[in-house]
Order: structure tokens, then sequence, then C-alpha cells
């Protein structure tokens, strides 16, 4: 598995609030750009492929709402 964390600044004010969006960053991931990604926690998703990796962490690189970081 290869991942991302998306660092929040600021830090959203709850849990469930990163947790959503978290995953609406996984859900644009998969229906804009057809990258298959699993949220493994509030801040972490997870790629079978670092290709799919390092287009993701292109396409999540204009947010506003966080940082997209390679981890492992």
């Amino acid at each position: 598995m290869y991942t991302l964390k998306l660092v929040y600044d600021p830090e959203p004010r709850t849990q469930t609030l990163k947790e959503s969006i978290t995953y609406c960053a996984s859900v644009e991931l998969v229906t804009q750009y057809g990258i298959e990604c699993y949220q493994l926690s509030a801040s972490v998703l997870a790629f079978e492929r670092d290709s799919d990796r390092v287009l993701a962490l292109v396409y999540l690189s204009d947010s506003t709402s966080f940082t997209a970081l390679s981890i492992d």
C-alpha cells in the first residue's frame, strides 16, 4: 500500500469534519480521475499503486483545505 496524509491547516473544528473532507477527496479521485483509493483514517488515503498515489498528489495539490503529503 502507498499512502497520502492530508495535513489540515488550520485544523477543522471536529474529527468528523476532517473525516468528511478526506472522504470527499477520495470520492473526487474516483469519480473525476478514476483513481481507486481507500480511506484508512480521518486524514490518510491508501493506494494500490505508487503511480496512482503520485497522480492523486498532483490532483489534490490545489486544495485549500489541506496539504497532501506522501508518507512511507
